[in-house]
């Protein structure tokens, strides 16, 4: 995965509020790889921030993490504007439809037709495939869940089950559609209610058991 993490603090405009910590913003980066890097394992998330008005930022914070300045990023579904506002703000990045976006948060409820518009790249480009975060309710290493995932590929022993729950199962559909002419595709974190997290790299095979 071609990224680097960001300092979160390299826009003059942001707030301290709006920003991830150095610290902070490198620790999410570590638990991001990692998870991608382990698909079907489970991730406790640090937190975004202290006092009582900060916000968890769910599937944000992939944005919140990984952008860097002139990144396109789609917010979608989300709690009200203010985050689309928040991350392009903390980041320098700049607000894009979810077609055009390198990164892409989803809350509320993920669907097929959202997946089928992320940018995948090409063989030639692969860097070119979306980031993307997608809200769920829980996640269970091991299972079961709402949806149950076995997964298999690079970085798995054998097999995994990953327990997803809150998301459509028409979803994993659509992702292994969207995989399915490797290295192109998209790199997915789940990131539930607790602020956890779990990767699905595009080299990943997945199916619903």
């Amino acid at each position: 995965m071609s990224v680097a993490p960001t300092s979160s603090g390299r826009t003059s405009s942001g707030t301290a509020s709006d920003r991830l910590s150095p610290f902070t913003s490198q620790a999410v980066f570590r638990v991001l790889l990692e998870s991608l890097a382990r698909p079907g394992s489970v991730h406790q998330l640090p937190a975004a921030g202290s006092g009582s008005q900060t916000e968890w930022p769910g599937p944000g914070i992939v944005p919140l993490a990984l952008a860097v300045i002139g990144a396109r990023v789609a917010v979608v579904e989300a709690p009200s504007r203010r985050w689309k506002a928040r991350i392009c703000r903390a980041t320098g990045a700049s607000e894009a439809a979810i077609g055009d976006a390198s990164l892409v948060a989803i809350y509320g409820s993920a669907d097929p037709g959202m997946i089928s518009r992320l940018r995948r790249g090409s063989a030639a480009a692969p860097e070119d495939g979306t980031k993307v975060g997608v809200a769920c309710t829980a996640l269970t290493e091991g299972g079961p869940g709402d949806v149950t995932l076995e997964i298999s590929g690079p970085g798995v022993p054998g097999r995994a089950r990953l327990g997803v729950d809150g998301v459509d199962r028409e979803v994993f559909a659509a992702l292994r559609a969207a995989n399915s002419r490797f290295p192109a595709g998209v790199d997915v974190w789940f990131v539930d209610e607790r602020g956890q997290v779990a990767g699905l790299p595009r080299s990943a095979r997945q199916v619903v058991v």
